[in-house]
Parts: C-alpha cells; structure tokens; sequence
C-alpha cells in the first residue's frame, strides 16, 4: 500500500468514526454549480449548498454598486412540491426588506426531514426578489434535481 491510499484509508475511517459531515454544492437545471443574476445595480451569485445531513443553505453573494433591498418573504423554496420556509443570517428590517450592501452575503438555512433521493428536486423561485432604482428584480426558478449516478448490478438496475 502506497502512501497516498494509506493517507486516504485514515481520513475515510476518520470522517467514518467522528461522523464527518459532507459538503456539496448542487448543480441547478442548466448544470451550473452557480447562478448569475445581473440586474441595474449589480450582480448576485446564487448555490445551493448541501451537507451529508439533508440540511441545505442558498447562499446569495450581492455585489452592487446602488442601494437595493433584499426581499426575503418572496423568496419560495420547495421540495417535491412541498413549501420550505428558511432561516435567513440577516435581520428584516422594518417594511419586510433587507438593505443590500455592497459585497453582502445573505445566506437561506432549511433542513429536509428526510434525506434527498435520486428523483428529488428543490426549486427556489422568487417574483420579487430585490428592489433597486424602483423596480422589482424577479429570481427565476432555479430547478435543483438529484440523480443518482451510481447504478449496482442486481440492486438498483431497471
């Protein structure tokens, strides 16, 4: 056995015994790992981030040059056509919105009560998704599904 396989056995019992959790970005429906939103005011750069644990955070990267605001209740998550209501990192501020820095993450927390299978998806979508120069910036749904990649003969073969 060489060094490197050595090395890699280790860390696999390692995250084994201690429980490791693994963190994965998801690829949407035009199989991007990132999307880009370009609006008057800026940029936003939106992933879904999942761990080992069927607990998911949509990271939203803002980089925008005018105030905006940040419409969190619009936002809609849903898995397999259930509605998902996330936790956000950032306070509300009076009137439901969040003022938009320049280079701000606002990140959306949700756990799933059971894990993610091959066929599952997740869709974020939002109507009114940021407020900038009085217009209303619409987030088209994102379509994340899973796809079970991994065919055992004899198991899970059709």
């Amino acid at each position: 056995m060489n060094y490197q396989t050595y090395f890699l056995s280790i860390l696999f019992l390692v995250c084994i015994v201690t429980g490791c959790n693994i963190t994965y970005k998801v690829r949407n429906q035009k199989n991007d790992i990132e999307y880009m939103l370009y609006t008057p005011c800026g940029k936003a750069k939106v992933e879904l981030v999942g761990k080992g644990n069927s607990k998911f955070t949509l990271k939203q990267e803002f980089s925008f040059d005018n105030s905006a605001d940040y419409l969190p209740d619009a936002l809609q998550i849903r898995y397999n056509g259930k509605e998902i209501l996330p936790e956000f990192n950032k306070r509300v501020v009076q009137g439901g919105s969040i003022k938009l820095e320049d280079k701000m993450t606002i990140e959306a927390s949700f756990d799933l009560d059971e894990s993610v299978f091959d066929g599952d998806t997740i869709l974020v979508f939002s109507n009114e998704y940021v407020r900038c120069n009085e217009t209303v910036i619409v987030l088209d749904t994102l379509i994340y599904s899973f796809v079970n990649n991994l065919r055992i003969y004899g198991v899970n073969d059709k």
